[in-house]
């Protein structure tokens, strides 16, 4: 009896959700749109999105992915919207916020009535049922019914944990509560039924930024670079305030996780019996990152320690091993030439504040179009021993000079011998 009653239990929970998503589909379908990057020369799609549309005035909110290329390219593309019934016409960009991936945009051109979907005043309770709305894979508009699971745990950029499928296409598209109020936007699924989501608080800072004007296109690459600007600087400040955990790598001790947003784990070849030195790592890495265009991706961070005992190999043996270590560090994204300048590096001696003595090199190359942004690679190696020591890496993406420089200092003067 009582499996009886959990059964009905969950198919009920099952047709009520399957209801509520038919009914959320048949009342603010009017309300969703594909957003169409359309490519002038041919006249055709080049990427596709989701977005809906928030006031009378017809703003509507995207990702500032699905409209990258055109604030990239503005002389290229042209953004337009396409309805459930077919209908098109054009949008113009009225504000974006990087950080955050989202856009808003405007149609030029209002009908008789303009469907909205409201934002919600509050984010449901952990566990409540949801509904993910897009237009995956250019199949027509959906409702995926999912979980939401709390804004995501030691996340810098925040974002809502969502049990539910989020396919292509759907980027852009709302997240609403069973009563149509959007609580969310559809960003990002890291398989699995694993989404993430950009929570409410976000979208009403972006929806106060309506305008009589949008952003003039000279001042699009102008305002990443202050968006990006005003991120690391506050992304830094609490990276460098925070209490730095440390740990013994070999005869070190290092710094083992470096505040709560960087996810930390570790490696060592010591079940390899035949291995002919010991190698012991712990690596730190933000596993978020900042979507500027497709072949350009900023504000990663990946730490690096890795310990090393090459008492088999013997001294000369082992200083090869320990510079190829160092020769093989690279960067930690893969911007190309057009985005920004050759790496300029710079080789030194430095002994922190615990005597302890490292040949390091620090790269550093320039954002060409985001004035005050840079790139950083930094590796060190100890110079204390022989047949053993530490190698220091990281690399930054998208940091003030200024900052990169503070955390350099920090990171050397954290590591001690024990």
């Amino acid at each position: 009896m009582r499996r009886f009653l959990i059964l009905l239990f969950i198919f009920s929970a099952f047709a009520h959700s399957q209801q509520t998503a038919q009914n959320l589909f048949s009342q603010y379908q009017s309300a969703l749109y594909q957003i169409r990057i359309i490519e002038l020369e041919s006249g055709n799609k080049s990427s596709i999105g989701s977005g809906f549309q928030i006031d009378a005035q017809g703003n509507m909110v995207t990702n500032y992915h699905v409209v990258s290329e055109y604030v990239y390219n503005p002389d290229k593309y042209r953004i337009e919207y396409l309805t459930i019934n077919g209908d098109s016409g054009p949008l113009e960009l009225i504000n974006f916020d990087v950080v955050n991936d989202l856009a808003l945009v405007r149609k030029t051109e209002l009908g008789e009535t303009e469907d909205i979907l409201p934002l919600a005043t509050t984010l449901p309770d952990q566990g409540t049922t949801i509904y993910s709305l897009g237009n995956p894979h250019d199949l027509g508009m959906i409702v995926v019914p999912g979980t939401f699971n709390g804004i995501k745990k030691n996340s810098f950029y925040q974002r809502i944990h969502f049990t539910g499928a989020i396919n292509p296409g759907m980027s852009g598209g709302p997240v609403v509560n069973e009563n149509g109020q959007v609580m969310g936007v559809n960003v990002a699924t890291a398989g699995n039924q694993i989404g993430f989501l950009i929570p409410l608080s976000k979208i009403e800072h972006l929806a106060a930024k309506h305008a009589d004007a949008p952003l003039p296109i000279d001042e699009f690459k102008t305002a990443i670079a202050q968006q990006l600007l005003a991120n690391q600087t506050e992304l830094f400040s609490k990276l460098q305030n925070a209490a730095w955990q440390m740990a013994p790598l070999g005869r070190a001790t290092i710094p083992a996780k470096v505040g709560e947003f960087l996810s930390c784990w570790g490696d060592s070849n010591t079940n390899d019996e035949d291995a002919l030195f010991l190698s012991v790592e712990n690596r730190c890495r933000l596993d978020e990152q900042i979507f500027l265009h497709s072949g350009l991706r900023s504000g990663g961070i990946e730490l690096e320690f890795e310990w090393l005992n090459g008492q088999k190999l013997g001294e000369n043996r082992f200083y090869s091993l320990y510079n190829s270590s160092v020769i093989g560090a690279g960067a930690g994204n893969a911007a190309t030439k057009t985005d920004v300048t050759n790496y300029q590096c710079k080789n030194n001696k430095v002994t922190n504040k615990h005597n302890v003595t490292s040949k390091t090199v620090l790269c550093i190359r320039a954002y060409k179009e985001f004035d005050g942004l840079y790139d950083v690679l930094f590796v060190g190696a100890t110079l204390d021993h022989k047949e053993q020591g530490l190698i220091s890496h990281f690399t930054l993406a998208g940091v003030a000079k200024d900052s990169a420089l503070r955390f350099i200092k920090q990171f050397m003067d954290a590591v001690e011998w024990q």
